[in-house]
């Protein structure tokens, strides 16, 4: 998202003064109306380029990678004091990438309803495959993840019968268990059954907030609990399967080179010249260790529809690349050699 105040904003403002850069304008006569023009054209241009460059453009030959994107939001301020570390949105990553997702950025949110809410509206802004937010879903007073999300959308709090049925049932089993002393709806637990209208609503079985769903245009939202048992429990059971049914409808593959070098900018003339002759091959370099014990990782990473044009494709950007850093190529074993033949 760019900063108010720059590109076309501020060539129309500077280029045909609107009072505020220190130039006075004329109030009446053939200046006034010249100016009036002339602001009406910028304005009218700005707009046109505006629509134009909403969405990125491609030439015919640029790659469409990992199409499926999703943004990741963490509600704490513990991760931000430095105090906790966060294990939940690494959890995540790791296995939407499995499946062909681009994690398009991860954000760390202070529980202030101010700064969720705008996280949630640039989230949805970005028009991402999916939106998952963890944190802010218990009974505290400043859990307030399902309210931001219905100030984000513009979508009224209602009281969800099956949410409340869930957390009716966690304080039942809690309270069996010996964990709180008793099972009565107060209104602070009541409150975690308040989601935005529309919203779909998932049961809890390890705390007792339950997890919400919620269809916002072309993006699914995911408000998930941010103590990591039960995020990865909901994950697993209920926001995998989404995902999977949504996934991409390529194959997604990767080769890694490890480039026994301790210098990354001696080889990145070389990275650069296979990236330009192998467009559809994303590549991203990794270094591991430190002093003579370093090592560069190069991962080239590509999607296709075809498995078999995919592993053409990956072969030869793997044999340019061994090619230009003088890296010997070990034969890949066939299906024959794999399993002894």
């Amino acid at each position: 998202m760019r900063p108010p105040g720059g590109g076309v904003e501020a060539v129309i403002r500077s280029g045909f003064g609107d009072g505020r850069d220190g130039r006075k304008e004329h109030s009446s006569g053939p200046g006034r109306a010249l100016q009036q023009r002339c602001r009406s054209c910028s304005i009218e241009l700005f707009l046109r380029l505006r629509a134009h460059n909403a969405k990125p453009h491609r030439t015919p030959t640029e790659p469409v990678l990992f199409d499926k994107s999703v943004i990741i939001l963490v509600v704490s301020r513990e991760i931000l004091e430095g105090s906790v570390v966060d294990r939940n949105a690494a959890f995540i990553a790791n296995r939407i990438d499995d499946i062909g997702y681009r994690v398009r950025t991860i954000q760390v949110v202070d529980r202030v309803e101010g700064e969720m809410v705008a996280a949630l509206k640039w989230a949805l802004d970005q028009k991402p495959t999916f939106v998952l937010m963890t944190g802010g879903m218990g009974p505290n007073w400043d859990d307030n993840s399902r309210a931001c999300l219905a100030q984000a959308t513009g979508l009224p709090l209602a009281e969800d019968g099956k949410a409340l049925e869930y957390i009716a049932n966690s304080y039942r089993r809690q309270f069996a268990k010996e964990v709180v002393a008793d099972a009565e709806l107060n209104d602070s637990r009541r409150g975690m059954a308040k989601v935005p209208k529309g919203s779909i609503c998932y049961e809890n079985t390890v705390g007792t907030a339950p997890a919400v769903q919620l269809r916002v245009g072309s993006t699914t939202v995911f408000l998930l609990p941010g103590v990591p048992a039960e995020m990865q429990r909901f994950f697993a059971s209920n926001v995998m399967p989404v995902m999977s049914a949504e996934g991409p409808d390529t194959v997604r593959g990767e080769r890694q080179i490890d480039y026994h070098g301790h210098d990354e900018s001696s080889i990145s003339r070389a990275l650069s010249d296979v990236a330009k002759k192998h467009p559809l091959v994303s590549i991203r370099t990794r270094v591991q260790g430190i002093d003579h014990s370093r090592a560069i990782r190069i991962m080239l990473v590509s999607e296709h529809q075809d498995a078999v044009a995919l592993n053409d494709l990956l072969d030869r950007a793997e044999n340019d690349m061994r090619d230009r850093l003088g890296l010997e190529l070990q034969t890949r074993p066939t299906d024959a050699s794999t399993v002894g033949d």
